[in-house]
């Protein structure tokens, strides 16, 4: 395959795999599940009973946790409304949101109490929930139904985390409460779905997180995207190939498919060359003016424990008339030649087919290419 086509290949790929990812997090952060009548909180360590359910209303992350972290687990939690009284009391067809802060990742447990019930009846509207990393998250917004009932509502929260409950409020045990008043023959029921007023604006991460996960983004984009990347690979070709035929006009058809040979240039005077093959049959060339051997010339051939051993500098190689010569450059671990360790002798002349080894754990074979003329 050519390399345009790898690189297309490539791009595409990636591409999609984003894509599924925004993809699956934007049906997460809209999964809804029927409530359970189950008024008992179970251990989410342990119970594999009940599937996970989720509100059934959107939440999103907005920013870092205001606890401190730590291995016990922290929830703070409130709830404004979009009224013009705001805060607590909700209205007519009012909207309102639960802010919650969590300083771990865990399991929420969100258990509403109607005015006509007794603690010990209600409904689930969150049950078995896993929030998959500390913050501020806002849920909502929350609508009243036909039959909301008046009065007094509790929002019962407990959070799971780090094999423990959250400590709740005072008078309530491993758990919040939030309470929030619904009155509803007041508000304005000429706008069934009021536009929520945030209390603060959304920030930039906020502003991109709801435009990724819109749908017409998920639609569109990936056909933009497509087409500009395809459009570029087109486009590179029919370039490449303008050239082709420029050049096609300038020089003979036989020149471009036979290029005039180049006739072999004889070495210069006094010139040598030689090899040295490493353990796993790749060569260091040697040109003329000699080299220094060491560490990074090895290297690519060595494991980190036999590279621990070479020097930096371990040996020098180097041509004097006509003749190879190996010199030791003080190793710590020394050079041997055929099994002669030569450190301290000076310059030591070569033969073809020596066999070099470095601090006795790297074996090189020393190949005269080309003598001198």
């Amino acid at each position: 395959m050519s390399r345009p086509g790898s690189i297309l290949i490539f791009v595409l790929a990636l591409l999609f795999t984003c894509l599924g990812a925004v993809a699956i997090t934007h049906v997460c952060a809209y999964a809804m599940g029927a409530p359970t009548e189950n008024s008992t909180i179970p251990d989410p360590m342990t119970d594999t009973l009940h599937q996970e359910i989720k509100p059934p209303v959107p939440f999103i992350l907005r920013g870092a946790t205001a606890q401190p972290p730590g291995t016990s687990p922290g929830l703070t939690a409130d709830l404004w409304g979009t009224s013009a009284t705001g805060g607590r009391n909700i209205s007519g067809n009012d909207q309102w949101y639960l802010d919650i802060d969590i300083n771990a990742p865990g399991w929420l447990y969100i258990y509403e109490y109607n005015p006509q019930g007794s603690e010990s009846q209600g409904n689930w509207i969150a049950y078995k929930w896993q929030l998959p990393e500390p913050g501020q998250w806002r849920l909502g917004p929350f609508r009243p139904g036909e039959d909301e009932p008046e009065g007094q509502h509790i929002y019962r929260l407990r959070f799971y985390a780090n094999d423990q409950w959250a400590p709740g409020d005072s008078g309530a045990q491993n758990s919040t409460l939030v309470y929030w008043n619904y009155d509803k023959g007041t508000g304005d029921t000429a706008q069934p779905n009021p536009v929520p007023v945030t209390p603060q604006p959304a920030s930039a991460g906020d502003r991109l997180l709801n435009f990724l996960i819109n749908p017409v983004t998920l639609l569109v984009a990936p056909s933009i995207i497509v087409v500009i990347v395809l459009m570029g690979w087109f486009a590179r070709r029919s370039l490449r190939e303008r050239r082709y035929l420029q050049k096609a006009e300038r020089q003979p058809l036989v020149e471009l498919l036979e290029p005039p040979s180049v006739p072999p240039q004889p070495p210069a005077h006094g010139a040598r060359a030689a090899t040295l093959e490493l353990p796993n049959g790749l060569e260091i060339r040697l040109g003329v003016e000699g080299e220094v051997i060491g560490r990074a010339q090895v290297a690519r051939s060595l494991g980190l424990d036999e590279l621990g051993s070479v020097s930096r500098q371990h040996f020098r190689i180097s041509f004097e008339d006509g003749k190879p010569y190996i010199e030791d450059t003080g190793s710590a671990n020394g050079t041997t030649v055929n099994g002669r360790n030569i450190r301290g002798e000076g310059s030591v002349e070569l033969h073809d087919g020596d066999v070099i080894e470095m601090a006795g754990k790297v074996s090189l074979k020393f190949k005269a290419v080309l003598q001198s003329i």
